[in-house]
């Protein structure tokens, strides 16, 4: 079941991106020449008008075959023949149907779920196993109003305040009631001092009717996604430069671990939320300036634009070859990374 889900959520995606190419190119008068789902060979395929709808045999992407796009297009229905504004709406319309898709995922989440808000009570959210917390018998959704006599209302403070009394036990003030905790010096690894998860966050129920209110909080989550994947990828490329091999990178394999761990642990909803933050990954990656990448399309774009010259097509399509090939290498690495962590557990 999890591999359906996952194949059929990456298949949506890669489907939303495609079709926001599809749908510029439409727009600005660009015929299809073919629209399809996964990587040749073909599995089938239907003509409807001009364009080819296929579903091919390799499940890791999908593709937009434009009428022009490799140059050799005659006529104003080619890609090659139409101007660079146009060009530049068609290359940018998967990244923006991926931020879009990522836009309406987060929001829909957050109708079912309610708008995360931050208040002034610190409720515990998670409990270690044989923890201090665990064995003074505190419990999820208990409220910490005090540390000792020090009131308490964000996450930050309770951490500060409890390591004031690292090695001792320290009395805290849980629903109006007086728990005493022991404080470890040395906790383990990914565990608190006390072994507890803590959020300041609820989620607010919003009527059906301020969508409005679900909406922004779905531009937000997206924003926020976004600020933090663009750090990574910049730091990731900045360590290639210094020769450091990125770690933490996972692939298809390592996706499906993800989505498989994520129902499992936290419910469907969580993985639909996880496939939103997937979404803004797609944008984010796709934007970069490499070549067969949507970014490295706009260089040549920009170049048209900034000159006034097309750019040389023979050259463009090298370029592409090259950068997909590079592209392909890497995620085979990627795989064969995943699959070598996969066998050592």
């Amino acid at each position: 079941m999890d591999l359906i889900i996952f194949i059929v959520a990456l298949s949506i995606l890669v489907l939303v991106h495609e079709f926001g190419h599809f749908f510029a190119a439409r727009r600005t008068g660009v015929k299809v020449e073919e629209f399809g789902l996964g990587l040749p060979p073909r599995i089938m395929g239907k003509k409807i008008g001009d364009t080819i709808y296929s579903i091919n045999w390799l499940p890791i992407g999908g593709f937009c075959k434009l009428y022009g796009e490799d140059g050799d297009g005659k006529g104003g229905e080619a890609f090659n023949h139409k101007k660079p504004w146009q060009k530049l709406i068609i290359v940018l319309g998967g990244v923006l149907m991926n931020l879009v898709l990522a836009i309406v995922i987060f929001s829909v989440v957050y109708t079912i779920l309610g708008i995360p808000e931050q208040t002034d009570k610190v409720t515990i959210i998670g409990i270690s196993k044989d923890s201090p917390a665990e064995k003074a018998g505190l419990k999820e959704d208990d409220v910490i109003f005090k540390v000792a006599d020090k009131e308490i209302k964000n996450p930050n403070e309770l951490t500060t305040e409890v390591a004031k009394y690292k090695g001792k036990d320290v009395q805290l003030i849980i629903n109006n009631k007086e728990i005493v905790v022991n404080v470890r010096e040395n906790p383990p690894e990914g565990e608190g001092a006390i072994g507890i998860a803590i959020s300041n966050t609820e989620m607010i129920k919003v009527p059906w009717y301020r969508i409005d209110k679900e909406i922004i909080a779905g531009f937000k989550e997206a924003y926020y996604w976004g600020k933090i994947i663009a750090g990574g990828v910049f730091k990731m490329i900045s360590g290639l430069f210094m020769g450091q091999v990125p770690k933490d990178v996972s692939g298809p394999i390592g996706m499906y671990e993800a989505t498989s761990s994520i129902n499992k642990n936290q419910g469907f909803l969580a993985v639909v939320h996880f496939f939103g933050i997937v979404s803004v990954n797609l944008a984010i990656v796709n934007i970069l300036p490499f070549p067969a990448l949507d970014g490295g399309r706009i260089i040549f774009v920009l170049y048209e634009m900034i000159t006034k010259r097309k750019a040389n097509q023979k050259l463009e399509m090298v370029v592409n070859n090259i950068g997909m090939i590079l592209l392909l290498g890497l995620i085979l690495l990627i795989t064969v990374g995943d699959i070598s962590r996969v066998l050592q557990k």
